[in-house]
């Protein structure tokens, strides 16, 4: 299986883990062309970078506050960029006298181009439960908050979030198939892991909601697809062998697919990296995201999907 870099040279390049001599940062978004939005989650007050390509230099967008000069007291979550906000959660914990040692969660925003961080909303109450994952998409002046619990709508001027009702069945194909289980379903398309089958690779499946355009290929995972097209799924093993193994010691490697062009690109490192056991997820937004993995010699090799050739879907 050949690697994402040699399939899609054009839409893979590199940024640093560490802006000169200042805290780790990690990769967010592509801001334009040649600048990646970054973020420092680690540093004393996190912030939020530009830096470019082009000339290796970098902008501070903006810092968190200093009240978040403690550990976890303001932990940036998920993040998504829209044509003139970036918007994300926060775990926040503040030593007040009224806070008996509860987080909440909060929701931050700026301008695109820098500015000062704002408060947009809280998100949960001290007593709330608190979301172990969440995700954010922004759609001019209205974001869209998902947790394990739920859908919520707020404005970006703020405001107390309204649970979104999701139709019945929205997230599940027309036409259920008795082979395939876990199937969910994006806007066209859903995928779906197939029941594994003694001595042969776990397999999964990729179809239209009325079962039409069926394609199968050796991985392992769950949906939906990324933008109804990209799926990033665990490499295969062969089901029934003792020990669950790939099916080559392909290291912090995941399988990537392409439903366009039908194929399956590796994405990762070959060999144990320190901190790359898994590939990072960049912000969502109206394009699709990027997807990250350090590499030796404290570099992070960058897939930008939105760079990858879309010309097979429009055929």
């Amino acid at each position: 299986m050949n690697s994402a870099v040699k399939v899609w040279p054009e839409a893979v390049f590199t940024l640093p883990t560490r802006l000169r001599k200042g805290p780790r940062v990690q990769p967010v978004a592509m801001l334009s062309a040649n600048e990646a939005l970054m973020v420092a989650p680690f540093a004393s007050r996190p912030q939020f970078v530009a830096y470019d390509r082009r000339t290796r230099r970098h902008r501070v967008l903006a810092t968190a506050p200093k009240w978040s000069d403690c550990s976890l007291c303001y932990e940036i979550r998920s993040v998504t960029v829209g044509e003139e906000q970036i918007v994300w959660t926060v775990g926040v914990y503040r030593s007040e006298r009224w806070n008996p040692g509860l987080r909440h969660v909060e929701l931050w925003a700026m301008p695109r181009s820098g500015g000062q961080m704002r408060l947009v909303t809280w998100l949960t109450g001290h007593y709330d439960e608190f979301p172990l994952q969440d995700e954010l998409t922004i759609d001019g002046d209205q974001i869209t908050w998902r947790n394990e619990n739920g859908s919520y709508r707020i404005p970006l001027s703020g405001g107390k979030p309204q649970e979104i009702t999701v139709p019945a069945g929205s997230t599940s194909a027309d036409r259920p198939d008795p082979d395939v289980r876990y199937m969910t379903c994006g806007v066209e398309w859903c995928v779906g892991q197939m029941y594994p089958r003694d001595y042969e690779l776990t397999t999964m499946l990729v179809q239209r909601r009325d079962g039409s355009g069926r394609t199968t290929f050796p991985a392992l995972g769950e949906g939906p697809l990324i933008d109804d097209r990209f799926g990033l799924f665990k490499l295969p093993y062969v089901y029934g062998v003792e020990e669950r193994a790939p099916i080559k010691d392909w290291g912090s490697s995941a399988l990537l697919y392409d439903r366009c062009a039908a194929r399956s690109v590796r994405v990762g490192v070959k060999h144990g990296v320190e901190d790359s056991e898994e590939i990072g997820w960049g912000a969502s937004g109206a394009k699709a995201p990027i997807l990250f993995w350090r590499e030796q010699g404290n570099r992070y090799t960058v897939l930008d999907l939105s760079r990858i050739p879309d010309q097979p879907c429009r055929n």
